[in-house]
């Protein structure tokens, strides 16, 4: 998760599916390297969330859910998003991997990359790509 938009209706998504299916859900959030520095004892640390709070209201959120049953933890780690996220769900052993998947076509998809599209190309894994435009079809009753 990235605290984008797209990535919050991913993260709604796994709650529900974990919800459903009673499952164990893993928030991993990779900072762009940007976002990261070193503090004085050497560890990376979080410098800023885009500076709107983004991260203390998915604390909140998953709080929230967690005080709810939300079986769920969440991690911080660094190094190359994909990759990351890769190696984690195969030591976790993860069944499946949820991501936002912000469908960037032409110029913008060739400048920015897309983490989703390298982890579904990448992994072992079943990748369930949660789209931005298709939030209002999670889990309607």
């Amino acid at each position: 998760m990235d605290y984008s938009s797209t990535s919050d209706n991913a993260v709604h998504y796994a709650i529900e599916f974990a919800k459903k299916v009673g499952a164990h859900v893993r928030f991993l959030h990779v900072p762009s390297s940007e976002a990261t520095s070193a503090d004085a004892s050497g560890s990376t640390v979080r410098s800023e969330d885009g500076g709107d709070g983004r991260s203390k209201i998915f604390s909140q959120v998953l709080i929230a859910e967690k005080e709810k049953g939300l079986n769920a933890d969440f991690l911080i780690l660094t190094g190359n998003a994909p990759k990351v996220i890769t190696e984690q769900a195969l030591s976790w052993g993860a069944d499946m991997i949820i991501m936002g998947f912000h469908g960037r076509t032409g110029r913008e998809r060739l400048m920015m990359g897309s983490v989703s599209e390298e982890v579904f190309r990448g992994c072992d894994i079943p990748v369930l790509l949660v789209k931005k435009q298709l939030v209002d079809k999670i889990f309607v009753e």
